[in-house]
């Protein structure tokens, strides 16, 4: 099973997931590098998925449907399902709300792509204005192995990392983290965003030491996520 990054607009990334001869896509807004990619390696395009139903990432589903003769499924089709196939490799479900209401996650293999809900170095803004909701779907991402590789939504690693470093949250991590960036292929190792990445550390004292010395709620992880959010303001 492969899998390939296309980058969009600014900083979208969607992804084409594919075996020997059947492929699925996911947030599929880069629809002519997706048409070409599928031409030249000879692939039927079987599904059509969105991480969730924001225009940016469904922007290109139309136009696949059109050309690729694939069939659409939704988030909610595939919440309910859970498990999806491709040339007999399973891809879990899971679902992930917070950014949105039917934010999802799919997993297969050592791979998670994420959509909005992580991002390389942080989090999707929380559009439900539910944190509780939110703080549950990242622990649900946390509980899984340490070398899952985290594909997301955008790409927002360096304005992540500076937020980071302005704070002076694990600088070290930070900088090894920036030293194997690479924008044509954006990802992470869900080890490295534990180290670098302030929404996953909610329960690190230079996290409360941060919220203590701005004067923000911090009592519990909801508390804490909440108010890393506010002061998340990027360069």
């Amino acid at each position: 099973m492969i899998i390939k990054q296309f980058r969009y607009y600014s900083d979208n990334l969607a992804y084409i997931i594919h075996g020997t001869s059947h492929a699925i896509v996911i947030d599929g807004g880069a629809v002519s590098e997706i048409i070409s990619y599928l031409d030249i390696n000879h692939l039927s395009l079987k599904y059509i998925f969105n991480t969730h139903s924001h225009g940016d990432h469904t922007s290109g589903n139309n136009r696949l449907l059109q050309v690729a003769g694939a069939t659409f499924v939704s988030e909610s089709q595939l919440i309910a399902e859970k498990t999806v196939q491709i040339e007999n490799i399973n891809i879990n479900i899971y679902d992930s709300p917070g950014h949105s209401h039917d934010s999802i996650c799919f997993h297969v293999g050592d791979w998670l792509i994420t959509g909005d809900t992580l991002f390389n170095g942080t989090v999707g803004n929380c559009f439900m204005n539910d944190y509780a909701t939110f703080v549950n779907s990242i622990k649900k991402i946390l509980a899984l192995p340490d070398h899952t590789i985290i594909f997301a939504g955008h790409d927002y690693v360096k304005p992540a990392m500076r937020f980071a470093k302005k704070y002076a949250l694990n600088i070290n991590a930070v900088d090894t983290f920036l030293s194997s960036y690479n924008p044509k292929h954006v990802c992470s190792t869900l080890a490295q965003e534990k180290a670098h990445n302030i929404f996953l550390r909610l329960n690190s004292s230079e996290i409360t030491a941060l919220l203590q010395s701005k004067g923000l709620p911090h009592r519990n992880d909801m508390q804490r996520f909440q108010s890393l959010k506010e002061i998340e303001i990027w360069d």
